[in-house]
């Protein structure tokens, strides 16, 4: 039976194939390189599906009944493999059927390979095979289980960002590409000869009701074909000047190794980190100059180049903002064009898993194009040191070699990080302090580090810190980040004393440690009170509530007022810190920026925080007011309302963001009692509530000129204190 060639690509792998099965003397593959065109195939009536079958066997007339008859309502898409059908079998499982019409042209080879993927390969990562359907003459069935958030590409929001509806959220992304990653790597690393997918895409990764990553479109897979005849077949075949048969086309795009693989993904983390489907336009010419204005974003000495592609969805903290950028590194490096250059999947597998811990190699790496964990430590890097080379082809990332820029403060305001007024503790005297940092003192854990609790037993040089707990911040060892907010905090804790804002006592800058020792708060975190549930759980009454409110709003409205303002910028519950006393105090100020001079509005800088606490103008343009603090300190002003935190995606669709409903409810007097926290069974004043709602609706106006001043809310909460409507009328 003559084969026809549809295209020149094909020409290629078959006449390759045709080669190596001369030389090696076999006359059918034996492995599954059988799913590349092979010089003979057997006739649609004789095809023999015997040792290939796996799974379930389904009759025709359960696969009718599962699809409504193969109905055009219940039709998912037309494939290249087979038209795919949603269906529910008998016993309620929800599934895709694909119909695979033999009648038509390589059919049946698509089916073979995918019987025969399945019936050799087992891994978690791969879209579960249920069964098959033989018995129709010319019509096939396979059924899978059904993925129900189907396909990455159904995620995005393809350009049309609403700020208010995002997309996936960080952690959902890089979850969902650490689970294609694994089933890549057991592909290419675990799979002897390795396999190649050939078709990695977002809509391949399907995902399913938890959000793991499932690798579809698997007609495709072959064995990778190595490149020992090449010459031969390009002098027999007189390909086109440029060719590259490694990478596959003319264009460079491979589709028989590893590293067209690897070049794949690359896209698809591209497209994690823009929230774009670019590599889904019309045509290949779209597509390359999407990509050619991508990439130039992407460096290593110079992350706020980034900000400019980067997703605005993904308005994060510093923590998450230096993972977004570095998994941006990692598909810069997959996007090599030379696929000698390109990471291994074990080592982008590596990188995914934990970001802020693997290092960068240029020239010298120890590996061309590997990604992972250094191979050892060499203690970090001198500032003077850090970020002197521009990115490369093979210029892979690390936490460590990014240029740490002068104190977000300005050095013209702080020449000198270091401040007499601080004690400088000794790593032993810390770790004597924490019992080694032991797990059990272990208080919380962030993007910088963990913070532990501490005692200053008789040892300490000072009397007056004698039996004192405290709290120690330990930076990740690996975190350039961490070391610029570490710096920040001094700079700005050092200088700065308000009953309302977090004590520094000292830090420890000693060989690869940097840490920072604070007051310690007995009762932690402001959210560890506000959302926690359960019957061991006390809630807030409403006179902590305010009182809490009142002192992180004169906390805001101190920084606000100095000489020179300071913004906050990253303003959250998280941020306020709780004594024994309920006595609020603001914490965490690696993210704060001084605030504009005398003759400016704002101050322009990458979009950092943390998403829905942030304000609208600051996602959208990058400016930073200082009213931008205000609709911080509104958003947590309706959680100390309503009790609902402002951003859960765990809620319904629409009601995810509290921004896109709560707004109304807020101004209307009539409606306050049904948004009021339940847990405080109407124990508060209904004026007094009243009037908070609608502070927090004015503090989250869309126009920051239009919201209050952090003064005139700590004078409006301190009149509802002395208001005191207690009879909650």
């Amino acid at each position: 039976m003559s084969i026809v060639y549809d295209n020149w690509e094909r020409l290629v792998r078959a006449t390759l194939r045709r080669e190596e099965l001369r030389i090696s003397g076999l006359r059918t593959p034996s492995e599954i390189s059988s799913f590349s065109s092979s010089p003979s195939r057997p006739s649609i009536s004789s095809f023999n599906f015997s040792g290939l079958l796996v799974g379930d066997s389904f009759s025709y007339h359960e696969i009718l009944q599962a699809t409504g008859n193969l109905s055009s309502s219940n039709l998912i898409i037309h494939g290249l493999s087979g038209a795919l059908f949603y269906g529910v079998l008998e016993d309620g499982i929800q599934v895709v059927v694909k119909k695979v019409d033999l009648s038509s042209l390589d059919k049946e080879s698509y089916l073979r390979s995918e019987l025969e993927f399945f019936g050799k390969v087992s891994h978690s990562r791969f879209v579960p095979f249920l069964g098959h359907c033989l018995d129709n003459w010319n019509e096939k069935f396979l059924v899978y289980k059904y993925m129900a958030n189907e396909d990455l590409s159904s995620s995005f929001s393809n350009g049309n960002v609403d700020f208010q509806s995002p997309s996936l959220d960080w952690r959902t992304r890089l979850k969902i590409a650490i689970g294609a990653a694994e089933g890549l790597c057991y592909l290419h690393h675990e799979c002897l000869p390795p396999l190649v997918h050939r078709n990695v895409e977002a809509s391949s990764i399907l995902i399913d009701e938890n959000f793991e990553a499932r690798l579809g479109r698997l007609t495709e897979v072959c064995t990778e074909k190595k490149d020992r005849n090449q010459s031969r077949i390009s002098r027999f075949l007189r390909l086109p000047k440029g060719f590259d048969y490694e990478q596959g086309t003319s264009s460079g795009a491979s589709n028989a190794t590893c590293a067209y693989d690897v070049y794949c993904f690359g896209k698809v983390l591209l497209e994690l980190v823009t929230g774009k489907l670019g590599f889904f336009a019309d045509n290949d010419s779209s597509m390359q100059d999407w990509m050619e204005n991508s990439l130039p974003y992407i460096t290593t000495n110079d992350k706020e180049l980034f900000v400019n592609i980067m997703d605005p969805s993904l308005t994060m903290d510093e923590h998450h903002f230096f993972e977004v950028w570095a998994v941006a590194i990692v598909a810069k490096a997959c996007l090599s064009p030379k696929p000698s250059t390109r990471p291994q999947m074990t080592y982008i597998l590596e990188a995914l898993q934990d970001p802020k811990s693997v290092r960068l190699y240029t020239h010298g790496s120890p590996q061309s194009g590997a990604v992972g964990p250094a191979p050892a430590k060499t203690g970090r890097p001198e500032r003077s040191k850090l970020g002197t080379s521009q990115a490369t082809d093979n210029t892979i990332f690390s936490g460590s070699s990014t240029a740490l820029p002068s104190g977000q403060f300005g050095d013209e305001a702080y020449p000198n990080w270091e401040t007499k007024d601080l004690r400088v503790y000794t790593f032993s005297e810390l770790k004597a302090a924490t019992r080694n940092f032991r797990s059990e003192g272990l208080l919380g854990e962030g993007g910088f580090g963990r913070v532990y609790k501490g005692w200053l037993d008789a040892k300490s040089t000072s009397k007056s810190d004698r039996g004192s707990p405290i709290a120690v911040k330990r930076l990740n060892a690996e975190s350039v980040l961490g070391f610029e907010e570490w710096q920040n905090e001094i700079n700005m804790l050092g200088r700065v004393s308000h009953p309302n804002l977090i004590k520094l006592l000292g830090y420890c800058r000693e060989d690869n440690e940097l840490i920072l020792v604070y007051e310690f708060m007995q009762k932690g975190s402001l959210t560890n009170h506000i959302f926690r549930k359960g019957p061991a759980v006390e809630p807030l009454p409403w006179d902590i509530r305010l009182k809490i409110l009142i002192g992180a709003a004169q906390g805001l409205a101190y920084l606000h007022a100095l000489q020179r303002s300071v913004i906050f910028r990253d303003f959250k519950n998280l941020s306020i810190l709780l004594d024994g006393s309920y006595n609020a105090k603001i914490s965490g100020f690696g993210l704060a920026k001084m605030g504009p001079l005398d003759d400016e509005s704002h101050v322009s800088t990458r979009v950092m925080g943390t998403y829905g606490y942030a304000a609208p103008e600051y996602i959208a343009t990058g400016h930073l007011y200082v009213k931008s603090d205000v609709y911080g300190f509104g958003v947590v002003l309706a959680e100390m309302v309503t009790g609902l935190r402002f951003l859960d995606l765990s809620r319904p669709r629409g009601k995810r963001n509290m921004a896109n409903w709560i707004k109304p409810q807020l101004s209307d007097k009539r409606r306050i009692k049904s948004i009021m926290d339940p847990r405080l069974e109407g124990k508060y004043p209904t004026k007094a509530a009243v009037k908070m709602a609608q502070l927090s609706r004015k503090c989250l106006d869309y126009d920051h000129k239009a919201r209050p001043s952090m003064k005139q809310v700590v004078d409006a909460l301190e009149h509802i204190e002395s208001a005191n409507d207690s009879k909650g009328t």
